[in-house]
């Protein structure tokens, strides 16, 4: 787990009583520090790598600028993620648009600026074709494939490869798609694509995936396709967590769901399964996102590239063998995850079924934890104290639903706090600020802002107020 430890908490409370409490606090140095870790596996191992951010992680102009700044390309999944790259001067031929159900705004900025395009499905495919005459050029697409049996991986409300998603062909199509594509005169079918979802901690996952990508690539190569891209998608994981945590967390929740666990004990709220949902209980296998791997990162594509794709050939090897198309690869939350915290007040501690429950003032629903599956974000207590006495508590937010769990799974804390202390929120730099955020209860929507090595900050998002949520 990497977790930031150079939290000062002077420092924070000076923030916070500027831009506010709950606060998003992002740290640039961090970012860049992933980012070359991925840059320097790709050098090593397949230099013919393009290292895309994906907008939707962090949605803002700042995080936008500060992916230009360090050259990569852009991961967007709508138009105005697409218009803010294009905004902050990415070329468009580093910018890669996703999604699989493109507005016709979108489709004519993507086809007219002469961006990647990830085609999902025949109609958008016929769409596309309509504006690239409209354009008078040529459409640069990528097939965008689902239906491999990568169940399991992560969770199923998040899986995007499987047979269940709403992405992509599917790849038992794959002849048909290629023979209905050449009937489209102005698309030149420049890649393929595939992405199993996010926080994939399985090796096993990219080695599947790839190999059916790069049997693609043999066929789509036999059709008269010139293959430019391969498309690898996201999902690069974070551990919220060490190996030995992520194995006692694991066990104690087999004996909890056992019944061999008193209430105080449980680790998991409201007896959720998790990962040992129905059959895998029995068999004592995780099934579903997990919080730990043994490749977080950028090791997870060195992983990749140095796996044996068939009788001692690497997926590298394979790829050159190819002709050395550019291998598209989105981290997701590995370059800015873990270069993000958020710092929220304590409202006080309460009891339930003999377990602390922390109350904090999060106001929205920023961590998206009511709605989808949850991360294990480690939180801490600020500041440290000589005296602490670590104890492990459940985290609830303020919203009128019962659901409204910051996290539903037992975290260990350096301390109970009491009520006006401040709590840190580690691993908050993707997602965790946008991706649900809303004004139910007519809360507003907190801060985010940058801190740069040298102590100066970037206002990435101005703190809303009441006007904003209740105008006149």
């Amino acid at each position: 787990m990497d977790k930031l430890n150079e939290i000062d908490y002077d420092a924070v409370k000076s923030l916070a009583s500027k831009y506010g409490l709950p606060l998003h606090i992002v740290f640039p140095e961090r970012f860049i520090s992933n980012t070359t870790a991925f840059k320097q596996i790709a050098n090593q191992h397949y230099s013919n790598t393009l290292i895309c951010f994906a907008a939707k992680s962090n949605p803002c102009r700042g995080a936008i600028r500060l992916a230009a700044s360090q050259r990569l390309g852009l991961d967007a999944v709508s138009e105005y993620e697409m218009q803010a790259g294009l905004d902050e001067g990415i070329p468009p031929e580093k910018i890669v648009c996703n999604g699989n159900a493109k507005t016709d705004r979108y489709i004519d900025l993507a086809v007219s600026s002469g961006a990647l395009i990830v085609i999902d499905n025949r109609t958008e495919m016929e769409l596309l074709n309509k504006a690239a005459l409209k354009y008078n050029c040529k459409v640069n697409g990528i097939l965008r494939f689902a239906g491999m049996p990568l169940e399991g991986l992560t969770a199923a409300d998040q899986s995007t490869a499987s047979a269940w998603t709403k992405f992509g062909f599917s790849i038992n199509k794959a002849e048909n798609v290629f023979n209905y594509t050449s009937e489209m005169s102005e698309i030149e079918i420049v890649g393929i694509s595939a992405h199993i979802g996010t926080q994939i901690c399985d090796a096993d996952g990219y080695d599947r995936m790839m190999s059916y990508l790069l049997n693609l690539a043999d066929k789509i190569k036999s059709h008269g396709m010139t293959l430019k891209y391969i498309d690898i998608g996201g999902g690069y994981p974070v551990s919220y967590c060490t190996e030995d945590e992520w194995k006692l967390f694991k066990d104690k929740l087999i004996k909890q769901l056992q019944g061999n666990l008193p209430h105080d004990q449980w680790v998991s709220w409201d007896n959720n399964p998790m990962g040992f949902r129905g059959e895998y209980l029995d068999k004592k296998e995780w099934h579903g996102k997990a919080y730990w791997s043994e490749f977080p990162g950028a090791l997870m594509l060195k992983q990749l590239l140095e796996a044996e794709y068939s009788q001692g050939v690497t997926v590298k090897d394979k790829l050159k063998q190819l002709g050395s198309p550019t291998l598209i690869v989105e981290p997701g939350r590995a370059l800015l995850g873990t270069a993000g915290v958020t710092i929220a007040e304590v409202m006080g501690v309460k009891q339930v079924l003999g377990n602390h429950v922390v109350m904090l003032d999060m106001g929205i629903v920023n961590h998206g934890h009511a709605l989808i599956t949850p991360d294990m974000h480690p939180m801490s207590i600020i500041p440290d104290r000589n005296t602490d006495s670590p104890v492990e508590a459940f985290v609830a937010g303020r919203l009128c639903f019962t659901g409204d769990m910051i996290s539903k799974v037992k975290v260990k804390l350096n301390r109970l706090p009491e009520r006006g202390e401040l709590m840190v929120v580690h691993h908050t730099g993707t997602y965790s600020a946008d991706h649900f955020a809303s004004n139910s209860c007519g809360f507003p929507r907190p801060a985010k802002i940058a801190v740069n090595k040298d102590g100066s900050v970037d206002v990435w998002r101005k703190g809303e107020t009441y006007g904003d949520v209740f105008p006149e």
